[in-house]
């Protein structure tokens, strides 16, 4: 199980159309060593490919396990506007998260996952990223209805060193059962402090060329 380090927690509140469930993006997503990925689960399709994909460095899959009662792949029959969702049922029911990622040994890599789940008839999966330690979590409001309403998890984790994959676990609810909608993933290898410093001696070698320019 993961280790838990510092943990920030809350609730809130946001307006936002059907799908989009991508609320909180990292401010590097699309830069050099980092990978992004986004199951809306349009489809029936097991092993889940994601809708949208930014990786580099190989694949990415979510495999999806239906446990007791579930009802699996469903496109709207739970009250809002959300649709393509998948019913996890209670005990043994998973989605497991399998995404490449970049080889080379750095000191650290950080995970953001966005995790889209309806609160009523049903609760929220629990997330491990076996091998990470978790540093923070909020949960954001995405639509209420007269059941309950669709809630968005976000989580931030750390694992050292950087492997060249990792996997992400949602497991359903033992008792209450998980509905899952959408699950988004962004990742960051953090480069060892050697080139982290060849980088700022790089820029300041620019700057000076161009002030000698002047």
């Amino acid at each position: 199980m993961c280790k838990l380090s510092v943990l920030v927690s809350g609730v809130l509140l946001f307006s936002a159309t059907a799908g989009a469930h991508d609320l909180v993006a990292p401010p590097w997503r699309g830069q050099e060593g980092t990978t992004y990925e986004e199951w809306r689960f349009d489809d029936d399709i097991n092993p889940a490919v994601p809708e949208v994909i930014n990786n580099l460095y190989g694949q990415a899959t979510a495999t999806i396990t239906i446990g007791d009662l579930g009802e699996g792949w469903l496109y709207d029959l739970l009250g809002g506007s959300q649709t393509g969702y998948w019913d996890l049922g209670g005990e043994g029911g998973q989605i497991t998260l399998d995404i490449d990622n970049r080889p080379e040994p750095l000191p650290y890599k950080e995970i953001w996952l966005q995790v889209t789940y309806y609160v009523g008839i049903s609760v929220a999966p629990i997330v491990d990223v076996p091998g990470a330690d978790l540093l923070s979590t909020q949960t954001i409001l995405v639509e209420e209805d007269i059941f309950g309403g669709w809630f968005l998890d976000q989580t931030v984790w750390r694992i050292e060193p950087n492997p060249p994959y990792e996997q992400i676990i949602l497991m359903s609810d033992v008792s209450g059962g998980s509905v899952v909608d959408q699950i988004v993933v962004d990742t960051i290898c953090i480069p060892e402090p050697a080139s982290i410093g060849l980088l700022v001696l790089g820029g300041l070698m620019v700057l000076r060329k161009r002030r000698q320019k002047r």
